[in-house]
This record gives structure tokens, sequence and C-alpha cells, in this order.
């Protein structure tokens, strides 16, 4: 009887412990993807729609960028973070929905 009370329990934590897991992962993602309202190639910066501030990046990465893209970043301590663009501008407003 013990061991199905201590199962269960466990089953229980597992669970809520996944979800958890699965709800600070979510979060981050959507606090790493940002929309680029306006860049700002002189001092290698854009402006972020979502967070409302500029985000200093990479003057490779820079070149990149287009007002409307949809972009993820790798921050790295020490380090200007690296973009990845996830979408276009173009591929965002083609988008039938």
């Amino acid at each position: 009887m013990i061991n199905k009370v201590l199962f269960a329990t466990m089953a229980v934590v597992s669970l809520v412990a996944s979800a958890a897991v699965a709800a600070s992962l979510t979060e981050r993602m959507e606090m790493d993807r940002m929309t680029v309202l306006k860049v700002d190639r002189v001092h290698a910066r854009f402006l972020c729609a979502e967070h409302r501030h500029w985000t200093w990046i990479s003057k490779s990465d820079v070149t990149r960028l287009s007002s409307g893209d949809i972009v993820s970043l790798d921050r790295q301590q020490g380090r200007l973070p690296r973009v990845t663009v996830v979408r276009t501008a173009a591929e965002e407003l083609g988008r039938p929905e």
C-alpha cells in the first residue's frame, strides 16, 4: 500500500515539475524572440517592438537585419548577443492567416 502511495506521489510531482519546466522554456523562448522595429546600422543595434529598448549586436549581424524581421538572440556572457533571423519581414507579410 505504501509503495502505491509513494509511486502515485512521485508521478504527480514528476508531472508538475515537467509542466513548470515547459512553462519556463516557453517564457524564455518568447523573451528571446523579438520583432525588429528599427535598425541603427551606425551604432550596431536594433529597436525591439515588444520590449521597447535598443539591443546592441555585432556589426556583422546588423547588416542582415531589416525592420519587421523576427529574430532570436543567443546571449553569451561577456559578449554581444548573436542574432538569428527566424523570419524575415517579407516572409511574415506573405503568410496567409
